[in-house]
């Protein structure tokens, strides 16, 4: 739907119809490669960082006094009182994780976008097209697009990261 004229092939369904009737049923999985490839690094590193931030943060001075302060009050607080890092903090580190997997994936994510592009006529493979698009424009056309994309992850993920650790919270999960 996103190349030039998909809009008059009558949405979705139009759209569906058209790429299996021209290029054969497998076209709607264009970029499938790419997609399935990036998902490990990208949930490693979404974690990790998120990780590797609320552990150095929970070790620091500041974190175990933190911790000490949230153990002494016995009354029950509520839900938002009790994340460990804070509101604040974990939509911060929530962001940070986001884009910091963002930008550690975000080649796949181009490359997956050019395969959609092409047509049956100059069908490349994943790698040939990730070869081309470094040739026509170096390592940083790898990376076009890059901000906006970080733009719309920064909330994204903060948010998904404090959903999770208050709902951890209300459900009493560890």
């Amino acid at each position: 739907m996103v190349a030039p004229g998909g809009e008059a092939l009558g949405g979705v369904i139009g759209v569906a119809r058209h790429m299996i009737q021209t290029e054969g049923f497998f076209s709607l999985y264009k970029g499938l490669v790419p997609s399935l490839i990036s998902m490990a690094p990208s949930g490693a590193v979404f974690y990790g960082v998120y990780d590797i931030l609320k552990m150095a943060y929970l070790h620091s001075p500041e974190g175990k006094k933190r911790v000490s302060m949230m153990k002494q009050q016995k009354q029950e607080t509520n839900a938002l009182d009790q994340l460990e890092l804070g509101t604040v903090r974990t939509l911060l580190y929530g962001a940070i994780a986001g884009c910091c997997a963002e930008a550690a994936t975000y080649p796949f994510e181009v490359v997956r976008r050019q395969l959609q592009m092409q047509v049956k006529a100059t069908r490349m493979n994943a790698l040939a097209t990730c070869l081309k698009i470094v040739d026509q424009g170096g390592v940083p056309a790898l990376y076009a697009g890059l901000i906006p994309s970080l733009l719309q992850v920064l909330p994204s993920a903060s948010i998904s990261y404090f959903v999770y650790e208050l709902m951890k919270i209300v459900l009493k999960v560890e």
